[in-house]
């Protein structure tokens, strides 16, 4: 009788050992997979105020270190982009990434709204009629053909400088403030969006062609964005 006792003690205790395992493992203890609580989500860096002379600052850094790309619109014709390296590395690497495998030819500017943004980088918009969504509002091109969800499938994390949301600057789309979403989506700032700073991720400007730019309308197709060599 002692020695089930003694036993039955036993396994008591190992149960309450692997309960406590388990509890450390998953912070829902024993509750099944589909009932653990999800997981904690990242916490976002804080907003970055920039002064006008840390901003002038960080131009004059990253300018002395850029890459410099054309793109082509058709209809509209070339800009020259300042990409910055140095302000934005990882986010410059996957624009120059995909702009040298072709991703970008074909894509529409599907949301341009004057007087603040043109977007582009949705690869969805390449099968769709950019006469189809020229005359729609942002949220209906949205709505009806579903463009501004897609990217190229790989998201990189967000880099913070203090380059600012300027006239002509590139800074890429975001699904939400200061997260790790960026993809292939960007934008061309179309006036000072000075709201934008500390959220978004500038990391570019127009160097030539900002006519070019404040002519493109909703549904103008891109043909390229190619590397130009940088000068001896």
């Amino acid at each position: 009788m002692r020695n089930a006792i003694l036993g039955l003690l036993a396994l008591v205790c190992v149960a309450i050992g692997i309960s406590a395992i388990t509890s450390y493992i998953h912070p829902g203890g024993s509750l099944a997979p589909e009932d653990q609580p999800p997981p904690q989500q990242p916490k976002l860096p804080p907003r970055m105020k920039v002064t006008a002379a840390q901003s002038d600052a960080a131009f004059a850094t990253a300018e002395k270190g850029a890459e410099h790309v054309v793109m082509r619109v058709k209809n509209r014709g070339a800009i020259d982009i300042d990409l910055f390296p140095t302000a934005a590395p990882k986010t410059v690497a996957q624009f120059l990434q995909l702009s040298k495998s072709g991703f970008y030819n074909g894509l529409l500017f599907h949301r341009v709204i004057p007087g603040f943004v043109a977007q582009a980088g949705d690869p969805k918009s390449r099968n769709v009629e950019g006469s189809a969504i020229a005359n729609l509002s942002d949220q209906q091109v949205a709505a009806q053909y579903g463009l501004g969800k897609h990217g190229s499938g790989h998201s990189i994390v967000f880099e913070q400088n203090q380059l600012t949301n300027e006239p002509g600057t590139l800074a890429m789309a975001l699904s939400s403030p200061r997260s790790d979403s960026a993809d292939s989506q960007f934008f061309i700032n179309l006036k000072d969006n000075a709201n934008l700073d500390g959220d978004y991720c500038v990391f570019g400007r127009v160097s030539k062609g900002m006519s070019v730019v404040n002519s493109i309308h909703q549904g103008d197709r891109i043909i390229s964005i190619k590397l130009l060599p940088s000068a001896p």
